[in-house]
């Protein structure tokens, strides 16, 4: 009974992550059509799963293969300047059911999703989230990457700007990526 609870719990929250990224992949989709440049780590026969700028000269990316699977293709967590990632894990490109887990929030007014990469003790969360925490109660977004080394915070990686990609549920699925073995709390 209790698993039958959860695994409903998680395809609600599923669902309603879906509505709520919707737009930002929408939005990285027009941008796409208009021919606008995104910038990201990944090469131009790769997906950006999700990606942004973190200050004015690095940047954050998560980057797949043009085509993925559960077990085909690979996914990778990129940061560093803009003109070469100094962090790529996994190091070796691994189809995404070995490369990261995934979660899912839901929150009063909103919602997000997480990917977590692992390599050598230090586990580097991407999240994407929007909610009622804004001025007045305002809807805002937050989107970034915590990186912990042995479970203590070594780095916040917040984005500065636009984040794109399509960091969510319908990705998650499509890789067959397995849900994270713990919760990852969304950074005040």
């Amino acid at each position: 009974m209790r698993t039958n609870l959860m695994k409903i719990k998680r395809k609600i929250m599923y669902a309603c992550a879906v509505c709520l990224l919707v737009s930002a992949a929408g939005h990285s989709q027009a941008l796409a059509q208009k021919g606008e440049a995104v910038a990201s780590h990944c090469a131009v026969d790769e997906t950006i799963i999700f990606a942004c700028p973190v200050d004015d000269q690095r940047l954050l990316s998560v980057c797949a293969s043009r085509e993925y699977g559960p077990d085909s293709g690979y996914v990778q967590y990129r940061s560093g300047p803009a003109d070469m990632a100094e962090t790529v894990v996994p190091a070796e490109k691994a189809a995404p059911s070995r490369a990261a887990q995934s979660g899912a929030w839901m929150f009063s007014g909103g919602g997000g999703a997480y990917l977590r990469f692992e390599e050598g003790g230090t586990s580097y969360h991407v999240y994407t989230a929007i909610g009622r925490w804004g001025n007045n109660g305002g809807t805002a977004e937050r989107a970034g990457a915590l990186v912990e080394k042995d479970g203590k915070v070594v780095s916040d990686i917040r984005c500065k700007g636009q984040q794109v990609g399509e960091l969510g549920p319908e990705f998650f699925e499509k890789a067959g990526l397995p849900e994270a073995e713990s919760e990852f709390e969304l950074p005040e």
